[in-house]
């Protein structure tokens, strides 16, 4: 595992230890109540997706230069994604680039939002516009933090773990194995697996930090996933997005499908979630702006089985046909 990602239980010593360097600290409202003395002085934003906007961003980097946080500095992110897009998007821009430290307390923060440097907010209706790659210099994932998440952010961090571990036959068999304690919580179960997803995600990012060819299996789920989440405006938790974008892109694609390995992830995916009731017209239109695509095609990351995943690009009557029946098919 890089250096710089510690990963433990009972390991808020370390985290406390890691804000020890930091000048200017950024939480959301529910981390704050939950932990005061270790968010003490932190610039607080509301909890949910809608902090993701310029207004907020800006208001942040106003504060780090009220706080007189120098270029030598470095901030800190405590708190799930959203707070570690927004926070990583401000010390990239805030005097050309400044340090940070990601404290990720949630599922979902953990095994993916918190690894690799990619930061963003969202923008003109569309999920992560507008964003940098800038790495944390520091992850420090406390796994006690799950002890107060709350049930819809358990289902978050799940539909990001169970990508995670596709992208590895060892991790697969092993949360397909431990699904059971993972879903009833068991700490063991659950640092396990977080501890395999830090690992997989990261060797990922080191081999391709921008995204230009590797990195794209992490898309699963995602072009859909996105484009359901735009289109309800974020009522969901991102995860349970991404575990409806998952189950209907590998309907939409099961004639690539290995047919076991097709049953095993509708059966985790339907653990969470149902299929979505969005339409294929509403879809299409939030997908064609999605970052994958390419020319006028739409592109998909789809698992044809554990450790193999292939990028499907379709037309738009293609992806509108091969919706329509995925939809008719997972109900």
């Amino acid at each position: 595992m890089n250096s710089n990602i510690y990963c433990g239980q009972n390991a808020m010593e370390d985290v406390v230890n890691a804000l020890d360097f930091c000048s200017f600290k950024v939480t959301d409202s529910n981390i704050a109540k939950l932990y005061p003395e270790l968010t003490a002085g932190a610039y607080v934003i509301p909890a949910g997706e809608k902090s993701k906007s310029p207004e907020m961003l800006f208001n942040i980097l106003a504060k780090m230069q009220e706080s007189n946080v120098k270029r030598g500095d470095r901030i800190a992110s405590i708190g799930g994604g959203v707070v570690s897009d927004i926070t990583g998007l401000a010390a990239s821009l805030y005097m050309r680039g400044v340090e940070w430290t990601n404290i990720p307390t949630s599922l979902m923060a953990m095994v993916d939002a918190g690894i690799g440097g990619k930061t963003a907010i969202d923008f003109c209706g569309i999920k992560n516009l507008v964003g940098t790659y800038h790495k944390p210099v520091q992850i420090v994932i406390n796994t006690d933090f799950l002890s107060t998440l709350p049930e819809r952010e358990w289902v978050c961090g799940a539909g990001e773990l169970i990508k995670t571990c596709l992208l590895s036959e060892d991790a697969y068999r092993e949360l397909y194995d431990k699904l059971g304690g993972f879903r009833a919580k068991k700490p063991d179960y659950v640092y396990a697996l977080i501890s395999r997803c830090v690992e997989i995600k990261n060797a990922v990012v080191v081999a391709d930090p921008k995204e230009q060819n590797l990195r794209k299996i992490l898309n699963v789920g995602h072009t859909v996933g996105h484009a359901l989440e735009s289109a309800d405006n974020y009522k969901l938790s991102h995860g349970e997005y991404v575990l409806k974008g998952m189950m209907t892109e590998a309907a939409m694609c099961k004639d690539i499908i290995e047919p076991k390995f097709y049953r095993q992830l509708l059966e985790m995916t339907r653990c969470f979630t149902s299929a979505p009731r969005t339409t294929a017209n509403v879809v299409l239109e939030k997908a064609t702006h999605d970052k994958k695509n390419v020319g006028s095609t739409i592109t998909l990351m789809v698992p044809a089985s554990y450790a193999n995943v292939m990028e499907v690009r379709m037309e738009t009557k293609d992806f509108i046909e091969r919706y329509n029946q995925a939809i008719k098919e997972l109900r």
